[in-house]
């Protein structure tokens, strides 16, 4: 692997750091305006996805964005965060981005087994977990054995032993039009919803992003407009 290779990846991971940060404390009861707002607004998509009538249930679903940077790992932990809120509700948040994996250097992961091991037969689904009780979540991280790309038997197996332990499990997955993993794990879980960023996301690379899900037949919930700006003062938009 290149040290070029190996400079941009942890720039990667680095920038997702910084955006999870916010709402990481959002998620552990912050009191600051912007993540106030933020938890708001996790919650409204909580609401949307507990409310979609889905024949086969909504139990599985993928979070994920065209390219790199557009803010998926964020919007998956809010929504993980959020649905967690409901004390009786058992969530899990699995890191299914196996390419530049974060999760580990924001949340307070107590082991470093994760998808990958289980991937390459070194651990079973259940030693994987991570247990953070103070905001009522599960965690699966990335971990650490090679594993370039994700294939669909260890997602099937994965979900079959886990599924019925969990309520919701939320999968961060890797971006679309860069890997073929987002693909292949689309095809496993009940749905899928689509990060974009705005301001940023160029419309034919979103455009792209949902043509590959639907070529494999994924089921495309609805689109997250990630990093909206608001050119209108907060007390007048809250009254519009």
């Amino acid at each position: 692997m290149s040290k070029i290779y190996e400079a941009l990846k942890k720039a990667e991971q680095e920038r997702e750091r910084s955006r999870l940060r916010p709402t990481l404390r959002a998620a552990a009861g912050a009191t600051e305006d912007q993540a106030s707002a933020n938890q708001e607004d996790y919650q409204r998509l909580r609401a949307s996805v507990v409310s979609m009538a889905v024949p086969s249930g909504l139990h599985t679903v993928l979070i994920c964005a065209s390219h790199h940077g557009e803010g998926a790992t964020t919007v998956a932990v809010g929504l993980a965060s959020a649905l967690a809120k409901e004390r009786e509700t058992r969530v899990l948040l699995v890191e299914a981005n196996v390419r530049t994996p974060c999760l580990g250097a924001v949340l307070p992961l107590s082991t470093t087994a994760g998808l990958s091991d289980f991937a390459q037969g070194r651990a079973a689904p259940e030693a994987l977990v991570t247990r953070l009780d103070d905001v009522n979540l599960s965690v699966i991280a990335a971990g650490n054995a090679p594993s370039p790309t994700m294939n669909l038997e260890v997602i099937d197996s994965l979900l079959t032993r886990l599924q019925s332990q969990f309520d919701f499990v939320i999968l961060d997955g890797p971006p679309v039009n860069n890997y073929a993993d987002a693909a292949v794990i689309a095809t496993k879980v009940d749905g899928v919803i689509l990060v974009i960023e705005a301001d940023r996301t160029p419309v034919a690379e979103a455009e792209a992003a949902k043509r590959q899900l639907d070529k494999v037949g994924a089921r495309i919930l609805g689109v997250v407009l990630n990093r909206r700006r608001s050119y209108i003062p907060a007390f007048l938009e809250s009254i519009l």
